[in-house]
């Protein structure tokens, strides 16, 4: 990154009784549609503005602006001393018509509004990890600077997008400042508490065990074949709006337990992996040799080790994950792998969709299977 851009600021520089001198918990909600009211810090002396006619984001409309901010009175933090040179503030609300996280919503949104990232990072929640950006867009022919967060509730995500201006009489870091502590203080008046886009049901892998993890109702399942003797398999398509499968299948195969240690059942759970990437091969899928380590878990319930590898098929670009898991320990350790195939987040806007579902949802199994 080139240092003489800004980058994100991460926490407060202003002293806590500065902050609660200048800053006040707006209540949003009246005029709003059911759901998305909200409470969000602000400076002392900022107007607010609702849009009108209020719109409910849904299918009809993915994303519509809820309420504006900005500087209501001269002096007032972030105002500026022309037209143009203060920052505001504009709350979005989105309709996730599937589950995926915010942060990966939020690399899409700005790529369609022809943003350019200048940072980035992802923060974990209790429903997935959400983003937080710095980037550029072009409003009216002029250059400004949006530092945007997200906050997800149930099939709805919100968009905290301040606007500053860009250049290099500017103090980003305190407008960025108002737009953090408004993210930081930012409450839904209604939270719903749902963790999801779309409906997960638990889906069993019965073998002479039975283990199960949360797959996504709008996924269609299938016997697998040849499980391991004792085991059992699962095939689930990620199937399209029209019906169609090809957006990406989870492979779920458990094998048996009875191996002396947990050692041997995690030798177990990669002969699964190998024997079903081999599978994959012989069906035309062409997969990488090389295979990156890319998260690992050891606790006294479960082992995980999750590779990624770079794939394909008749020409299109693909991804795959496959995750190793071993269930318990010693002579009841139970051999897991779960296997995802995707198009390549990077082969473009529809990919990339396809992508960010896919992995939530393999997340999403891996972090239930028990």
């Amino acid at each position: 990154m080139d240092p003489r851009l800004p980058t994100l600021l991460t926490a407060p520089v202003s002293p806590r009784p500065a902050i609660e001198a200048t800053y006040l918990d707006v209540l949003v909600r009246d005029g709003l549609p059911a759901g998305t009211g909200f409470s969000i810090a602000l400076p002392r002396g900022w107007a607010v503005e609702r849009t009108s006619p209020p719109v409910a984001p849904g299918p009809d409309a993915p994303i519509v602006p809820l309420a504006r901010f900005h500087p209501g009175e001269p002096g007032a933090p972030g105002a500026g001393e022309g037209a143009g040179e203060g920052i505001g503030l504009v709350v979005w609300a989105a309709f996730l018509p599937r589950e995926i996280h915010g942060a990966d919503w939020l690399r899409a949104w700005m790529r369609s509004q022809d943003y350019r990232e200048l940072d980035f990072r992802q923060a974990p929640s209790p429903t997935g990890m959400m983003g937080d950006a710095l980037a550029v867009g072009r409003h009216d022919g002029v250059l400004r600077l949006h530092r945007l967060l997200t906050v997800k509730d149930g099939d709805l995500l919100f968009l905290i997008d301040g606007r500053m201006p860009q250049g290099g009489h500017t103090d980003h870091r305190a407008m960025q400042e108002i737009v953090l502590l408004a993210a930081m203080r930012f409450r839904l008046a209604e939270p719903t508490g749902q963790t999801f886009a779309e409906g997960f049901e638990w889906t069993e892998l019965k073998g002479a065990e039975t283990v199960r993890f949360l797959a996504s109702g709008l996924w269609r399942v299938t016997p697998g074949g040849d499980a391991p003797q004792d085991g059992a398999s699962l095939v689930l398509d990620h199937v399209g709006p029209d019906g169609a499968a090809g957006r990406g299948s989870l492979i779920a195969v458990l094998g048996a337990a009875g191996e002396a240690t947990g050692e041997a059942a995690a030798a177990a759970a990669a002969e699964i992996e190998r024997t079903t990437l081999a599978k994959l091969a012989n069906q035309g899928f062409t997969l990488s040799p090389e295979a990156v380590l890319v998260a690992e878990e050891r606790t006294a319930e479960r082992a995980i080790a999750v590779h990624r590898r770079k794939a394909g098929r008749a020409g299109t670009p693909m991804t795959v994950l496959s995750a190793r898991i071993v269930l318990g320990e010693g002579p009841h350790a139970l051999p897991v792998c779960l296997i995802l195939l995707s198009p390549d987040g990077d082969a473009g806007a529809p990919a990339f969709e396809a992508w960010a579902i896919n992995r939530r949802a393999f997340e999403i199994a891996l972090s239930t299977l028990r």
